[in-house]
């Protein structure tokens, strides 16, 4: 295998694995979201808010009821502001989950070649151990070869070989199709 296809599978399979993590963070990330929505959305349905009584109304019922031209009362115009200030908030909030999960459909597809490559069964389980250990978890060439190689180093870098032929060879195929 040329250095520049070694090079290229080698970026691809660190690619594979963060984008993995990216999109397990995503993942949290929109059930937080969804959490903040229907927690917004519950607030809004049910009036949940909350109007301070010294915001410019009669502080005693001894005084006169606030008239306006519109006919809301100060208290009135004070929920309406803080419901569109909820509304405000959801919109946000939909718009991020909206935008979290495009990412996560950008990254499957990113993602899916690859993946076909790694879990339909084509790779052993050294190789798959070996791939996780070193693209996965980025543990160095000479740990790896204590790992799983009684610290061999020349067997660890010969596997590596091996298996980034085994999986250029896979992908190919299965790009083919």
């Amino acid at each position: 295998m040329d250095k520049e296809t070694f090079k290229k599978t080698e970026g691809k399979l660190y690619g594979y694995f963060r984008d993995l993590k990216e999109m397990e963070l995503l993942e949290i990330d929109c059930r937080e979201l969804q959490d903040q929505e229907e927690s917004i959305q519950w607030d809004i349905k049910h009036c949940n808010v909350y109007v301070s009584p010294d915001s410019h109304m009669s502080p005693s019922f001894s005084e006169r009821v606030q008239t306006s031209p519109t006919g809301e009362s100060v208290a009135e115009k004070g929920i309406v502001r803080e419901i569109e200030k909820l509304e405000d908030e959801l919109e946000y909030v939909s718009g991020k989950l909206r935008r979290n999960r495009a990412r996560i459909r950008q990254l499957k597809r990113n993602i899916a070649p690859l993946k076909k490559v790694l879990t339909v069964p084509p790779l052993s389980k050294e190789m798959m151990d070996f791939v996780i250990y070193k693209y996965k978890i980025n543990k160095s060439i000479n740990w790896i070869a204590n790992e799983m190689y009684g610290g061999v180093r020349s067997t660890a870098y010969r596997r590596r070989g091996e298996i980034l032929e085994d999986i250029v060879k896979w992908e190919s195929l299965y790009n083919d199709n």
